[in-house]
C-alpha cells in the first residue's frame, strides 16, 4: 500500500485577525503563501502538512479531546502551558504529554510532545 500523509487540515474561523494573534502570537506558527481565493483566511506550514484557517460562521463548543481536533507537536510542553496560562487561554490538561485548548472560534487544538515516529510495515 502507498504511504499516506496528512496534506492539510482546515478549520473555520470567525475573525481572521483574532485567530492570527492566537496561532501566530501565542502558538508561534508562521504563515505560508496562500493563493487568492476570494475567501478570507490564512495558511500555516506544519512539518510536511499545513493548517488552513477559513473565515466563515462557526459554532464554539467545550473542549472535547474525543471530538474533531488537530494536533500540533511542541518541543517544550511545560513552556507552552506557562505561555497559555499567561495568555488566559483555557486548557484541558491532565498533566501528561498532551493538553487541549480551543482557538478563538471554538476549534479544539491538541498540543503534544512529538510522537514516536511510526515505522511503515514492510
Amino acid at each position: 500500500m502507498a504511504k499516506r500523509t496528512l496534506d492539510h487540515t482546515a478549520v473555520r474561523i470567525r475573525n481572521l485577525e483574532q485567530s492570527r494573534r492566537f496561532y501566530e502570537g501565542i502558538l508561534g506558527l508562521r504563515p505560508v503563501p496562500r493563493p487568492e481565493m476570494g475567501i478570507a483566511g490564512t495558511w500555516y506550514g506544519l512539518g510536511d502538512g499545513q493548517l488552513h484557517l477559513i473565515q466563515a460562521d462557526a459554532m464554539s463548543a467545550h473542549i472535547d479531546p474525543t471530538g474533531p481536533h488537530f494536533a500540533i507537536a511542541v518541543e517544550d510542553l511545560d513552556a507552552m502551558r506557562r505561555q497559555l496560562a499567561a495568555a488566559g487561554v483555557e486548557m484541558l490538561d491532565f498533566g501528561g504529554e498532551q493538553l487541549w485548548v480551543r482557538d478563538p472560534d471554538g476549534n479544539t487544538v491538541e498540543l503534544r510532545l512529538p510522537s514516536v515516529p511510526h515505522k511503515e510495515p514492510r
